[in-house]
């Protein structure tokens, strides 16, 4: 990688003075990390990961001055974070974008403008952090445990807090929803028309609807390949409540598609041993998963959830996977969706069902998911998941930068010391020239580009900016490596590649102590255009 001055000729930071210090290890997706003392702002801290040292617009300062945080988890073994003294010779304005953020996990509830939130099995929407103004996703960057997620891996704006948050699930992956509310609409982006067969009915209790199934009755709706499952990741879910007495004892029907009896599939509960069960034929090759058990009289979330890139396809009965296989195939099963029959197998269902939903996408892969919440707010059609089946161990952070705010920082490289006298340059054009006995010349021009000098002056810099200068020097061996110079440390535009074209001159002139901050010399340098 060719050098750049000024930019790379950097300050010793290791030379302001060290009021505190904290070693955090470890710290894997953690962004925020506490000071051992308080400061005013950014350049007060020196953070290194590994031993490398961070930009100071890498974090901010949050908390009052006792928290910095970072705007990607540094991930270090090791993290030192130092708070150092800042003469004031060497403190700058900056303007940076203003960092704010929230984090969201499951050890505990993260509360946003008086809503708390909690990673689970069942929260698709999250808050962006309090006060900002975000106008769109390139404002702000979302981090799933530590790992920064494109845009187009969640939803925004939040169909539910709209500007103020986002979707983790997709409104456009739920194929079906029902939720009842009393009538039998789908509710989903690409509605489905729902055929009632045999008066199926629809109870409300204190603003929750369900739907009522007689064990005659059901529900129907066309055939469509938004419903294939063998070509898509596959969320299916339910929640309902089995009826008692003499219906428990026969199979019974809570979602299936028919094709023939060759190539079906259906969730349903199992009369022998109320098990819960999922059966998949496709060509005659026949998926089973049973487990868990679904007794009448009692409320039940069940979930089957299949990721095509995997094969893997899960059964869970109140939140608890009962069951894990895998299922492939390229077989095509058409024919209705029925909820509460499975076609000419009929296995009608006798009971109530709070909602069905079908989504592309895979939600579910833990041993275990946290209670759904079922309340009178019904469900949303952003039960997919393009961030992947999120589990309770994951973190989610949301990181905005919220237009700009001035910050004092400390000196950092030569880039914040120009030249303050004696800059001068020159251009000159290769020439080759011979000159006869007589004193004829003849001329060829060896190239049509000039080539420009600069000698640079810096006067009453003290020995940080010295060093900057000196390592830069030295590690290009002075004339030996060529490297870029940015014009605009001249006030000139465009960048140029060079070389030192000189021994590099340093006089001191001042000596007030042994530390470099207390000394102060005169520098100069040539630097001489080449063309590699």
């Amino acid at each position: 990688m060719v050098a750049t001055y000024p930019d790379q000729a950097t300050a010793p930071v290791t030379q302001f003075s060290t009021i505190t210090q904290i070693v955090y290890t470890n710290t894997a997706t953690t962004t925020d990390f506490n000071l051992a003392a308080t400061v005013d702002n950014r350049g007060e801290v020196v953070a290194l990961a590994d031993g490398v040292l961070q930009s100071t617009d890498s974090y901010d300062i949050s908390n009052n001055g006792i928290t910095v945080s970072f705007v990607t988890a540094p991930a270090a073994t090791s993290l030192t974070l130092k708070t150092v003294n800042i003469p004031s010779r060497y403190r700058l304005t900056r303007e940076y974008p203003a960092v704010r953020a929230v984090e969201y996990a499951n050890a505990a509830l993260t509360t946003v403008n008086g809503n708390t939130y909690s990673i689970n099995s069942y929260t698709d929407s999250f808050a962006l952090p309090e006060g900002v103004n975000v106008a769109s996703s390139t404002d702000f960057m979302v981090f799933l445990s530590g790992v920064y997620q494109d845009p187009s891996s969640y939803t925004y704006p939040s169909v539910s807090l709209n500007y103020d948050g986002i979707d983790i699930g997709d409104n456009t992956a739920t194929k079906l929803l029902l939720n009842y509310s009393g009538n039998f609409t789908d509710e989903s982006s690409l509605p489905s028309t729902i055929t009632n067969v045999g008066s199926v009915s629809t109870s409300n209790s204190a603003g929750r609807y369900e739907a009522v199934f007689s064990g005659s009755n059901y529900l129907s709706a066309p055939s469509n390949d938004k419903f294939n499952f063998h070509s898509q990741q596959v969320t299916l879910d339910t929640y309902f409540r089995p009826a008692t007495g003499a219906t428990m004892a026969a199979n019974q029907t809570l979602f299936s598609r028919y094709e023939d009896s060759d190539n079906y599939y259906m969730l349903r509960l199992v009369g022998a041993n109320s098990n819960v069960g999922v059966v998949i034929n496709s060509g005659g090759a026949i998926t089973e998963l049973y487990g868990g058990n679904a007794n009448g009289g009692i409320n039940y979330h069940v979930a089957v959830s299949y990721d095509i890139n995997s094969t893997d396809i899960n059964l869970y009965v109140n939140n608890v996977r009962t069951a894990q296989g895998s299922y492939s195939s390229s077989a095509t099963t058409n024919g209705p969706i029925e909820i509460g029959r499975a076609n000419t197998i009929s296995q009608y269902f006798t009971g109530n069902i709070d909602f069905t939903r079908f989504a592309s996408a895979y939600r579910y892969d833990s041993a275990t998911s946290e209670p759904l919440v079922i309340s009178p707010t019904p469900q949303t059609v952003i039960s997919g998941a393009p961030l992947g089946a999120v589990s309770a161990t994951d973190t989610l952070s949301i990181r905005v930068f919220d237009s700009s705010v001035t910050s004092v920082d400390r000196f950092s490289s030569m880039a914040d010391r120009k030249p303050d006298k004696g800059i001068s340059s020159k251009r000159s054009f290769d020439v080759a020239t011979f000159t006869s006995q007589a004193g004829y010349e003849k001329r060829r021009l060896k190239s049509r580009r000039s080539k420009r000098e600069y000698d640079l002056s810096y006067t009453n810099v003290t020995g940080i900016e010295k060093t900057a200068i000196e390592n830069f020097y030295t590690a290009r061996s002075g004339e030996f490596e060529t490297f870029i110079f940015d014009l605009a440390h001249i006030n000139e535009s465009g960048t140029i590649t060079v070389k030192f074209g000189a021994d590099l001159q340093i006089s001191q002139i001042l000596s007030n102590g042994p530390a470099l901050t207390d000394n102060y010399y005169d520098i100069k340098f040539k630097l001489k255009e080449v063309f590699d």
